[in-house]
């Protein structure tokens, strides 16, 4: 957890009670005051969730739950950077991908298989929609999606690099709209609504050759 994302709890708690230590029962504290956030968002929506109800859903008083947690953005921010830690260990095949569109297609599988087991897509909706009206949150979620960028876009460049492949665009302008599409199928849980996964990757993966345009030289080096 980022610091600043929280507020330390009471110095004056003992060290270790029950066998946890401090640090254990603080994060424990915070998972279920995220989780309870979590819940009140998809529910009530960012603007309809208080504070007040986020400290119902966990049974917790107002003052214990802003020692960890300021404001809804805070909690924002605490959910994202989970959220990135997850995304980082998805997106962790682009490092060994052998050609740029198994990889693309290999992450994003992995993300919108992850997304669709953990029944996040009604709270990354919720998120994206509020980053449209507060700053605070569209700056927490706008950094969030550049470091994923940040992932794609060396293995994309070393591709163009290697001849491999040869996009229309430049990568900047692949790289968006490569994460918008990534997005939409993630706010959409596909799987949910009863599409195969093997059929949402075929689907991508024709797409992706399509933006991509393997050329012979590199389907050649990948076969």
């Amino acid at each position: 957890m980022e610091q600043g994302v929280f507020f330390e709890a009471t110095q004056a708690e003992p060290l270790e009670v029950n066998g946890q230590t401090r640090a254990e029962r603080r994060d424990q504290q915070v998972q279920r005051i995220l989780e309870a956030a979590q819940a009140c968002f998809i529910r009530s929506g960012f603007q309809g969730a208080s504070m007040q109800q986020i400290c119902t859903e966990c049974g917790m008083s107002p003052g214990a739950l802003y020692r960890y947690f300021p404001s809804k953005e805070a909690i924002v921010a605490a959910i994202c950077e989970a959220d990135r830690q997850d995304d980082l260990t998805c997106f962790g095949v682009f490092r060994d991908a052998t050609s740029a569109v198994d990889g693309l297609v290999a992450g994003a599988m992995a993300h919108i298989t992850h997304t669709h087991k953990k029944g996040s897509a009604a709270l990354f909706a919720e998120m994206r929609s509020e980053s449209n009206r507060n700053d605070t949150i569209r700056n927490t979620v706008d950094g969030h999606k550049q470091e994923i960028a940040q992932l794609i876009a060396p293995l994309v460049q070393r591709a163009i690099d290697r001849g491999e492949i040869d996009p229309p665009i430049e990568i900047q302008t692949l790289l968006a709209v490569l994460m918008s599409v990534g997005e939409g199928i993630a706010i959409n849980d596909l799987p949910a609504r009863g599409i195969p996964l093997e059929q949402i990757e075929t689907a991508l993966r024709a797409m992706l050759a399509g933006m991509l345009r393997p050329t012979k030289e590199g389907a050649g080096a990948s076969a």
